[in-house]
């Protein structure tokens, strides 16, 4: 009796209609045990199987039945391999093994409806083979309402096409809207900043061409609410006005239908950076009795305008200006180059007006009165003059600087009623310059992106001409300016894009014989962006400029 006392308290005991279970006795924790089922055989094969709705083994149901079936496994793939865009519809930028082509191609694929999607990822394949495989993981309910998993791969075959946007490039007068920019000066300088503003905001998307003319660009539309929003985008940055026209181009007089073909023409402000200009004096007198010669030192919406003598800084907005229109009296074809003799600051009584006129311009420029002599007359003569600038920041004692000499500078064709008598200065300073970079190329790290343009005719050959004279074009002469302008203005550079040059590779001979204060400043490596690679087609082969 004893031994079966003892047997029965060191194993539990479930008591039939007592609720009592196994127990763990060193925890006191109640254990469960596994439900066990009773083995079936398969309905097909025979072999043992835990019984299930359609008691069949896993193999014998797939060989029954296929979930994959009336889905597509083989498709094409519509690619534009211009604009590297596939066909949705409609045409959209995607890159391999992206989510949006992930997603591009599962709407392709016919029959996945009547399946749930688990899984989907690309498979790899060679990147000329011309396809894209794409493995699937799918669930379906099957017999008896059992539910089967199934993974199959579905091959993609990419088919070279052509967009409708790429066919209008090609083929002439597709275009429904066009877009002229025009700027009377004798350079190009203001284009190529604007050509770098409209690559920073993606505006040439929808441009279908650009036509480079010898006074501006032609933008070529599909519609007319493309040139609309081109044209906004344009006069948010530049001071412009615009008349538009239209040309019938086709009617049909029993739909009353008609098909226009509409050209905005747009006339840029033709004053540009380091201009002097003569303003009207009812102008002058509106502003505070301002100097009617104004250096201009930058160009936004609105024409940013300093006294050279008073650093009194003036904006003009684009409507006032247009009111009373004004152009630039001298420009930099008409600048000379002078050289620092001797400085001396001027007395805060004299710069007192001066100061209060605005924390801009005292932050970047300083009235001082500088001794100067023209380079040209060294060996020659004596003459010697001093004049007051502004440039009092960044001139030193034998620093070069660029200026308007008025003594020698003709101004028939000018204002009708400027004469010499009316002349501030005989000298007006402009900029800083720097001779041992102008009397060498210089080698950049950096460069900048260009956007395709077909050019006319007659300028391809011209440029053809001066080229083998072996003389310098004039897109050559303004793009090596506006690299310089970039340089020297920060301001400048934060509103485009630079991007590190990949071509480039430093010398280091030049460098440790060239003082790198006589080459001018340059654009820090942190200010450069990587992504550039000229091989990559028209848009990105070479480097522009802005003004």
């Amino acid at each position: 009796d004893r031994r079966e006392a003892v047997d029965n308290i060191s194993s539990p005991v479930t008591m039939q209609g007592t609720g009592f279970q196994p127990a763990d006795w060193s925890t006191g924790v109640p254990v469960q045990k596994p439900q066990q089922f009773a083995t079936v055989l398969c309905c097909v094969c025979g072999a043992g199987i835990q019984p299930n709705p359609s008691m069949m083994c896993v193999t014998c149901l797939r060989s029954q039945v296929d979930i994959t079936e009336g889905i597509s496994k083989q498709l094409l793939l519509p690619h534009c391999k211009e604009c590297n865009r596939y066909m949705k519809p409609p045409w959209v930028q995607c890159e391999l093994e992206s989510r949006e082509l992930l997603a591009l191609c599962l709407k392709k694929i016919k029959g996945l409806n009547k399946v749930k999607l688990v899984d989907a990822s690309f498979i790899w394949t060679e990147p000329h083979s011309r396809r894209i495989k794409v493995k699937l993981t799918v669930q379906r309910e099957v017999v008896n309402g059992a539910i089967l998993q199934q993974s199959f791969t579905v091959e993609f075959v990419v088919q070279n096409h052509q967009c409708d946007d790429c066919k209008k490039q090609y083929t002439p007068h597709t275009w429904d809207a066009m877009v002229q920019i025009r700027q009377r000066t004798d350079h190009k300088r203001t284009f190529m900043f604007l050509e770098q503003l409209i690559i920073k905001h993606e505006a040439h998307e929808k441009v279908l061409n650009i036509v480079d003319k010898t006074d501006g660009l032609d933008f070529q539309f599909a519609n007319k609410s493309h040139a609309q929003k081109f044209l906004d985008f344009v006069g948010s940055h530049f001071p412009i006005k615009s008349k538009v026209s239209k040309q019938l181009i086709s009617h049909d007089a029993k739909n009353n239908t008609y098909h226009y073909k509409h050209t905005y023409f747009v006339e840029m402000c033709p004053v540009c950076k380091d201009d002097l200009v003569y303003l009207p004096p009812g102008l002058a007198a509106s502003h505070g009795g301002i100097s009617q010669f104004m250096l201009c030192t930058r160009m936004t919406q609105n024409v940013a305008l300093l006294d050279p003598f008073t650093m009194r800084v003036v904006d003009i907005p684009a409507v006032k200006y247009w009111q009373t229109p004004f152009q630039g009296v001298f420009r930099r074809r008409h600048l000379t180059e002078f050289v620092v003799l001797d400085i001396d600051e001027v007395s805060e009584d004299k710069s007192k007006v001066a100061n209060g006129q605005g924390a801009r311009a005292v932050q970047r420029h300083k009235l001082v009165d500088v001794e100067i002599a023209r380079v040209c007359d060294f060996g020659k003569n004596d003459e010697r003059i001093t004049v007051r600038t502004h440039l009092g920041m960044q001139l030193r004692v034998g620093d070069h600087c660029m200026g308007y000499d008025m003594r020698y500078i003709n101004l028939s064709g000018t204002e009708s009623d400027l004469t010499q008598d009316k002349l501030p200065a005989d000298v007006i300073l402009v900029k800083k310059t720097y001779p041992a970079r102008d009397r060498k190329t210089k080698k950049r790290a950096w460069t900048l992106k260009q956007l395709p343009k077909s050019k006319e005719d007659g300028e391809i050959i011209g440029e053809e001409r001066r080229r083998k004279k072996g003389e310098e074009t004039n897109q050559e002469k303004d793009l090596e300016e506006f690299r310089r302008d970039l340089e020297e203005d920060p301001e400048l550079r934060k509103e485009i894009l630079l991007f590190k040059d990949p071509n480039y590779k430093p010398d280091p001979a030049n460098e440790e014989m060239e003082d790198a204060e006589e080459m001018g400043p340059e654009v820090e490596l942190t200010e450069l962006l990587d992504g550039l690679n000229l091989d990559d087609g028209p848009d990105a082969e070479a480097e522009q400029p802005a003004a």
